[in-house]
């Protein structure tokens, strides 16, 4: 099982862009040297909570500060990008890094970032992400075009189209090629439209746990849309996102825990979120309490919502959750703030590496 890391980045809204920029670029260099596979970056607008509205900027500041450990966005949100603009970017900072790089596309999921891009709702996403990421494939293909579209004009131009002499024009395609970019789609609902999408086009299926039943369908949809497309799913490509704090004892990482910006974020933010869209419903089901979402609390959390303890009790938490879904190929811990006192923090990610995903027993080999 390798090892990723999901930098929202959840955040304190107190904290200045150079603050997230900076703590950014210390967790790129401690998963990469901590052997974790792969670093995404979310894109967010209008979001005190999860500021980064240029995740590609973090991932061309830690190129250079890394050696072996892969960066995506995730997710460009296509809607707000004009997608020559954006093949351009991606397909150039592909071969910056050389294949240390794949990438994450999404129509959007904040009404707040919709309607700065001047959308009424995410409702109306959908289409411009569809006509944008056709548009992207066009340009990596490199062949004269010109498109008049509902969302977006673009083109690509030829022999004919050039200023009255030869010029050399860019090769910005993808490393290797578009057909060797990696694309990653997060799903959070079950079933899962996203990731039903993502099969169908061959992207990989990226989970954010709700409990195991919806972790089960997440993969039941993804691997159902990709056997249907005519491809093979393979367990290897399931990654699922889970949050995550280790110490020496299970008494130990509950205090870290507690005291770090994981419990900032879920008491401040994540809890009502989760209470406003029903998210915690999977997690109560799997912990066999009869709790009402409303009553959820820190207690409640470390228990059942986090893998917290000592490495012993993560191995056992990940063992239990492989039992009830089957295997993955990656375990990605979501990001928190910890600028304010990071080295528990950090020593919790070294030892997930090390001394966790090396022992987490997941029965069948990773395929479907």
């Amino acid at each position: 099982m390798k090892c990723g890391f999901f930098h929202t980045p959840y955040i304190l809204p107190k904290r200045t862009p150079k603050q997230v920029f900076d703590w950014s670029l210390d967790l790129a260099q401690v998963c990469d040297q901590a052997g974790f596979a792969d670093f995404m970056i979310g894109e967010h607008y209008t979001l005190a909570w999860e500021n980064i509205p240029a995740p590609e900027l973090i991932i061309a500041a830690a190129a250079n500060l890394t050696k072996t450990i892969r960066f995506a966005p995730m997710a460009h949100l296509l809607p707000y990008h004009h997608p020559t603009r954006l093949a351009n970017q991606v397909g150039w900072l592909s071969q910056v890094l050389e294949g240390r790089y794949f990438a994450g596309f999404a129509p959007g999921g904040h009404q707040t970032d919709a309607i700065a891009h001047g959308y009424d709702s995410v409702q109306d996403l959908f289409g411009p992400f569809s006509e944008a990421l056709e548009l992207m494939q066009k340009v990596w293909e490199r062949k004269p075009f010109k498109y008049r579209g509902e969302y977006f004009n673009a083109g690509y131009p030829g022999v004919d189209d050039y200023p009255g002499y030869a010029i050399e024009y860019a090769d910005n395609s993808p490393w290797q090629g578009k057909d060797n970019l990696e694309v990653a789609v997060t799903g959070i609902s079950a079933p899962s439209p996203t990731l039903k999408w993502a099969g169908s086009r061959n992207y990989s299926p990226i989970s954010f746990f709700g409990g195991f039943a919806q972790m089960k369908s997440h993969w039941e949809t993804w691997a159902d849309a990709m056997t249907e497309a005519g491809f093979t799913p393979e367990r290897s490509r399931f990654r699922t996102c889970r949050d995550i704090f280790i110490a020496d004892s299970d008494a130990e990482a509950r205090r870290r825990a507690l005291a770090s910006g994981l419990a900032d974020t879920w008491r401040e933010y994540l809890i009502p979120i989760y209470k406003k869209f029903n998210l915690l419903q999977g997690i109560i089901d799997d912990s066999g309490t009869d709790i009402h979402p409303n009553d959820v609390d820190e207690n409640f959390l470390v228990e059942h919502v986090w893998v917290c303890g000592s490495p012993e009790t993560a191995i056992a938490k990940l063992d239990r959750m492989a039992e009830q879904v089957g295997p993955w190929g990656m375990i990605v811990v979501n990001s928190h703030d910890n600028i304010d006192n990071p080295e528990p923090y950090f020593e919790s990610l070294r030892r997930l590496a090390a001394e966790v995903a090396p022992k987490v027993n997941m029965g069948a080999a990773l395929v479907a």
